[in-house]
């Protein structure tokens, strides 16, 4: 009796940490689409000649902008729009409702370059600075 309650104690013990390693590795598996993901929202909703990928990171990192754990830099070139603050916000609604977790991402660089001019819009968590 006492070692059959062994056994079901670390069957159970051995399906909670199957569980959770599973559950670990879909949420990796998912997490390294993002990137991805934002480069085609970005390419499928902004009118721009090109939309460039800087640079997607994870892990900790410290920079002007502060600390940060998954961080983004895109650069979207010679954009037709009215206003860098309107076109950010749009984008901006985009990712929240196309990317699942999008406002996990630490920090959000988008640099606009149209011609002579350059304006970084910052979004930390889903949030525009």
């Amino acid at each position: 009796m006492k070692n059959s309650t062994k056994a079901v104690a670390r069957i159970i013990l051995f399906l909670c940490l199957g569980g959770l390693f599973g559950y670990t590795v879909g949420s990796a598996i998912k997490s390294t689409d993002r990137p991805k993901s934002i480069t085609q929202v970005l390419k499928n909703n902004c009118d721009c000649k090109e939309v460039n990928q800087i640079i997607y990171a994870k892990g900790v990192q410290f920079g002007s902008n502060g600390l940060s754990t998954e961080k983004g830099e895109y650069q979207l070139v010679d954009c037709k729009f009215s206003s860098v603050k309107k076109e950010a916000e749009k984008i901006q609604d985009l990712l929240l409702s196309k990317i699942k977790g999008f406002n996990k991402v630490d920090l959000l660089e988008l640099e606009f370059v149209n011609g002579n001019n350059s304006e970084t819009i910052i979004i930390k968590n889903g949030e525009i600075q």
